[in-house]
C-alpha cells in the first residue's frame, strides 16, 4: 500500500519568528473535475457562464458591447469574457486592459475549444482561478476560507467562492462580509432561476450566516523581495518537488522592524523623486455611462492592484475647485492641495505649467492613483506609480547578516530584485576602495594632490570633477569628501591600476566587472547595492571581509534542525575559528554573533568569558578565547574566522575620512539630520545621472540605497546622489539609530592626528577655514598663487611607512 504524503507548505519567517510567506501546494492544489461538487460547479457556471455548454468559447453578443467599449473610450471595462476567455488570459496573457488583449483573448478562447474538451477546460478554469487571500483554485480557496476539503461545502458556501472570481477583494468573505453575503446571495437566486436548486435548498442556504474565516496563518511581515531570495535557494537545495512539501520551517536574519522602515524608506524616496518630475496622466480611462450602478463601479476598480501604499480610484466628478473619486468602498474628495504638485511630465528636465484648477489634472472616468496622507482626517493626495527603480539593503557588518532588503516599489509591480540582480556603475562609492588601497600602499589622509585638469597619453578621454571646477593641491581626506575627480585618478595611477583591481577582490567585488584602466577611479565597474554593502560592512566592522546571508537555520515539518548557518564572525585575535557559547535563548535567529567589539576589544573579551550566561541580560553570545576548529565543541558553536583584509591604522583612517564626507562633504546633510558623529560614507553619481547612490555605515549598521531606471535613462539634471538616494538613507537611518547611544571605531595607538588631516572644524572644509593656516601636513599657502605645483610639495607628499613606500611620480601634481 503507498504511503499518503501530507503536503505541507514551506514557510518563511523572520528573526523573530513573524511569518514572510508561505510557500506550497496547500496554495493550488489541483483537483479533478470529478472530486467537485455538483453544487459547486454549477454555481460557477450559472454567474460567470450560463451557456457554457452550448457556445464555442465566445459570447459573440457580448464582445460587439465590449469592442464598442473599447473603441468608444479606449478601455476595456466590458466583460463578455466567457469561462473559456477567463481561462485563456489566467493562463496566457497579462492584466493589460486593451484592444489587442482582448482580441488576442478571444483568439486563445477559440483555439483552446478546439483543442480540449468541455470538462477539461472547466477543471483547469476551476484549479487556475484567482479566490483571493491567495487561494488559487476552488480547492486552496476551501481550505482558506472553511478549513475543509470541498466535498464538505455547504450550498451556501459553495455559491459563497463562486462570488469571489469577479472581485476577489471586494468580495472577500472576510474582508468584506456584507458585500460578499448580497453576492452570494444573488448566485444562490440565480441557481434557483436557472433550475438548478429547489426552493427548499435556496431557503436554507441563504438563511445560512456567513462562516467563513481566515485558516491560514496570515503574513506578518511583508518581505517578498527576500521570500523570493529564499524560496529560490531552498528550491535549489531540496528541489522543486520536496521544496512545496515538505512543510520545511526557514529562519532568516530579516527584522521584521527594520524591513518595514526599510520599505516606507524607500517608497518616500522614489515617490519624492516622481512627483519632481511631473505628472504623466491617468492610468486608465471607463465610460461611467456604461457602468450602471456603485457596485459596478467598484467591481471595475477592484481589477487595479494596490501597489504599496497606492490605492486605485475612480474620478466620479470634477469641477475647478475639487474632485469626487471612489476608492475600494469609500468616497474621497481632492483638492487643489492635492493636485498642485500635478504638473505635466513632458521629460527628466522638462515639465508642463502649474495646474491652476483641478480640471486641469482629472476627467471623470479616469482610473488614478491616490495616497492617503492623514488617516485621521481622511485626506488624500494624487499620486502615481513610480517609474523609477531604487534598492536599499541593511546588513550587520558584524557577520553579513541581511537585516532588511527591498529590491523595488513593490514586488508585486515588479519582480525584479535590484538589489541583488541590477548590476549597475557604482560611481563615486566606488572611490574609497581606490583610497583604501593607497592608504595601505603608504598615503595618509593628509596627503595632498593636485586637484587640477589632467591629461592620459595616448588617449582622448579629458576627465572632470562634476561642475568642471578645481581646487589645486588638497588633502586626501577633502578630496574624498567633495568627491574630486582628478584626484582619484591622479591616485589610482600612482598606485597602479593592477594593485587597485586587485585590492578592490579583497572587498567581494568581481574582477571581471572592474575595468583594468583609469576609469576605474570614477566608479566604472560593475556592481549590485547587495555587493556594495558587503564592501562597506569592512568599513563598518573594522576592517573584516563579511559574506552576506539571510538564511540562519532550516528545520523540518517536525522542528528537527537541518541547517544552520556558520559564516565567518570577527574574532579577536590572530585565529582560525571563534568559539561561541551561546546564552539561554528561545528567539529564532538569534544566536548571531555580537560582532560588535573589536579585534582591538581582545580585553573585554576575556572580561566576558568570567561572565555566566544567566547574569546576562543580554541574549547575545558570549565570545570563548580558545579558538578550536570544527563544527560544534560541547554546547559551543565555532564559526571560521573572517579574512581581516584592512590593517587596523588604514582601516581606521579610511573611516574617519568617511566620516568627514558626512561632516562636511557631499554628505554633509546626514551629519546635520541624525546629529550624531558616528556615521560615515560616500555619495556616487554616475555619468548623466543615470545611478545615484549612497553607501554608509555606523558602527553597527551598513546600509545602501540606490536609484536609477532600469533601462539606464538619465534622472535628470541636479538628480545627484545627495538629492535622490542620500534622503532615502536618512530616512532608514533615522528610524534605525532612533534612541542608541553613538559609538566610535577603536583608535590604533600609533595613529597620529596630523596624518587624518582633519581640519580645526570638522564642519569646516580644510580650504574654506582659512588659506594661510596650515594643513595637517605641514604645507602651507596663503594664496591662490599658492596652490601652483612645487617640490616642496611633492617632498610634503611621500607616504609615511614602509614597507609598502611609493615614490610619487611627478604627474601626480
Amino acid at each position: 500500500m503507498h504511503r499518503i504524503d501530507v503536503q505541507v507548505p514551506l514557510r518563511i519567517y523572520t528573526r523573530d519568528e513573524e511569518l514572510v510567506a508561505e510557500y506550497g501546494e496547500r496554495r493550488s492544489r489541483p483537483v479533478k473535475l470529478s472530486e467537485v461538487p455538483k453544487n459547486l460547479k454549477q454555481a460557477f457556471i450559472d454567474i460567470e457562464d450560463a451557456r457554457f455548454y452550448q457556445h464555442q468559447g465566445v459570447d459573440f453578443k457580448g464582445v460587439m458591447r465590449a469592442v464598442h467599449s473599447v473603441l468608444s473610450t479606449g478601455s476595456a471595462s466590458q466583460g463578455a469574457s466567457t469561462i473559456t476567455m477567463q481561462l485563456a488570459r489566467n493562463a496566457f496573457l497579462d492584466s493589460g486592459k486593451n484592444f489587442e488583449r482582448k482580441f488576442k483573448e478571444t483568439l486563445l478562447a477559440i483555439k483552446l475549444e478546439r483543442t480540449l474538451s468541455k470538462d477539461e477546460i472547466l477543471e483547469l478554469y476551476l484549479n487556475k482561478i484567482y479566490l483571493g487571500n491567495r487561494a488559487y483554485g476552488i480547492a486552496s480557496a476551501a481550505e482558506t476560507y472553511y478549513g475543509k476539503p470541498l466535498g464538505e461545502l455547504t450550498l451556501a458556501q459553495s455559491a459563497m467562492i463562486a462570488g469571489l472570481p469577479k472581485a476577489p477583494s471586494r468580495y472577500n468573505p472576510i474582508v468584506n462580509p456584507e458585500r460578499a453575503m448580497i453576492r452570494r446571495d444573488y448566485i444562490l437566486k440565480r441557481m434557483l432561476e436557472l433550475g438548478d436548486i429547489s426552493q427548499q435548498d435556496y431557503q436554507i442556504a441563504v438563511n445560512e450566516p456567513n462562516t467563513a474565516q481566515q485558516h491560514k496563518t496570515e503574513i506578518e511581515t511583508e518581505a517578498p523581495y527576500l521570500a523570493e531570495m529564499v524560496r529560490s535557494a531552498i528550491v535549489k537545495r531540496f528541489g522543486e518537488a520536496n521544496a512545496y512539501t515538505q512543510g520545511y520551517h526557514v529562519y532568516t536574519t530579516l527584522d521584521s522592524k527594520r524591513q518595514a522602515e526599510a520599505a516606507a524608506s524607500l517608497r518616500n524616496a522614489l515617490q519624492s523623486y516622481d512627483r519632481r518630475h511631473g505628472y504623466r496622466g491617468r492610468e486608465d480611462t471607463v465610460n461611467l455611462s456604461e457602468l450602471k450602478t456603485e457596485d459596478d463601479m467598484r467591481d471595475k476598480l477592484f481589477t487595479y492592484p494596490v501597489f504599496g501604499d497606492l490605492q486605485p480610484a475612480l474620478v466620479l466628478k470634477v469641477d475647478a475647485n475639487s474632485a469626487d473619486l471612489l476608492v475600494g468602498e469609500s468616497r474621497i474628495q481632492l483638492d487643489m492641495d492635492a493636485v498642485r504638485w500635478a504638473r505635466e511630465f513632458k521629460g527628466e528636465d522638462r515639465r508642463g505649467a502649474a495646474p491652476r484648477r483641478v480640471s486641469d489634472v482629472l476627467k471623470a472616468g479616469d482610473i488614478v492613483r491616490v495616497r492617503q496622507t492623514d488617516k485621521e482626517k481622511n485626506t488624500w493626495t494624487l499620486a502615481q506609480i513610480p517609474e523609477v527603480g531604487g534598492a536599499l539593503v541593511s546588513l550587520d557588518p558584524a557577520d553579513g547578516a541581511v537585516r532588511a532588503v527591498m529590491g523595488g516599489f513593490d514586488f508585486y509591480q515588479s519582480k525584479f530584485n535590484r538589489a541583488t540582480q541590477a548590476l549597475r556603475q557604482p560611481g563615486s562609492s566606488f572611490k574609497p576602495i581606490i583610497y583604501s588601497a593607497a592608504l595601505a600602499k603608504g598615503f595618509t589622509p593628509a596627503s595632498v594632490v593636485n586637484d587640477a585638469p589632467i591629461t592620459i597619453p595616448g588617449s582622448n578621454w579629458k576627465p572632470e570633477n562634476f561642475g568642471g571646477r578645481y581646487i589645486g593641491p588638497t588633502t586626501l581626506r577633502e578630496a574624498l569628501a567633495r568627491s574630486r575627480n582628478l584626484v582619484s585618478i591622479r591616485l589610482l595611477r600612482s598606485i597602479g591600476v593592477n594593485y587597485a583591481v586587485d585590492f578592490a577582490t579583497r572587498f567581494g567585488f568581481r574582477k571581471e566587472n572592474l575595468p583594468p584602466n583609469l576609469t576605474l577611479a570614477l566608479g566604472t565597474g560593475m556592481t549590485t547595492p547587495m555587493e556594495m554593502a558587503t564592501a562597506y560592512a569592512a568599513f563598518a566592522n573594522g576592517g573584516y571581509k563579511i559574506e552576506p546571508y539571510f538564511i540562519t537555520r532550516i528545520e523540518d515539518r517536525n522542528h528537527n534542525k537541518l541547517f544552520e548557518e556558520i559564516s565567518p564572525r570577527i574574532c579577536p585575535g590572530e585565529v582560525d575559528a571563534c568559539v561561541i557559547k551561546k546564552a539561554e535563548d528561545k528567539r529564532a535567529g538569534a544566536e548571531g554573533v555580537d560582532g560588535k567589539e573589536s579585534a582591538n576589544k581582545q580585553d573585554k573579551a576575556k572580561d566576558k568569558k568570567s561572565e555566566k550566561p544567566e547574569d546576562k541580560k543580554s541574549d547575545k553570545p558570549i565570545w570563548e578565547t580558545d579558538a578550536v576548529v570544527g563544527p560544534k565543541v560541547g554546547d559551543k558553536d565555532v564559526y571560521p574566522a573572517a579574512k581581516r583584509i584592512l590593517d587596523s591604522r588604514t582601516h581606521y583612517e579610511i573611516v574617519s575620512m568617511l566620516q568627514g564626507v558626512t561632516q562636511f562633504g557631499t554628505a554633509a546633510r546626514a551629519g546635520r539630520s541624525l546629529n550624531r558623529k558616528d556615521i560615515a560614507g560616500k555619495t556616487g553619481t554616475t555619468n548623466d545621472q543615470k545611478d545615484a547612490w549612497f553607501c554608509g555605515f555606523t558602527p553597527d549598521v551598513v546600509t545602501v540605497a540606490w536609484v536609477g531606471f532600469d533601462d539606464m535613462s538619465k534622472l535628470g539634471e541636479g538628480e545627484t546622489a545627495t538629492n535622490v538616494a542620500l534622503p532615502m538613507w536618512i530616512d532608514y537611518m533615522h528610524r534605525v539609530l532612533e534612541g542608541t547611544p553613538s559609538k566610535e571605531w577603536d583608535k590604533p595607538v600609533d595613529i597620529k592626528e596630523a596624518d587624518l588631516g582633519k581640519p580645526a572644524d570638522n564642519n569646516t572644509s580644510t580650504r574654506a577655514r582659512s588659506r594661510s593656516q596650515r594643513n595637517g601636513n605641514g604645507f602651507q599657502y596663503k594664496n591662490e598663487r599658492d596652490l601652483a605645483p612645487s617640490r616642496n610639495v611633492q617632498q610634503v607628499q611621500a607616504p609615511r611607512r614602509p614597507p609598502e613606500r611609493v615614490e610619487i611620480p611627478e604627474q601626480l601634481f
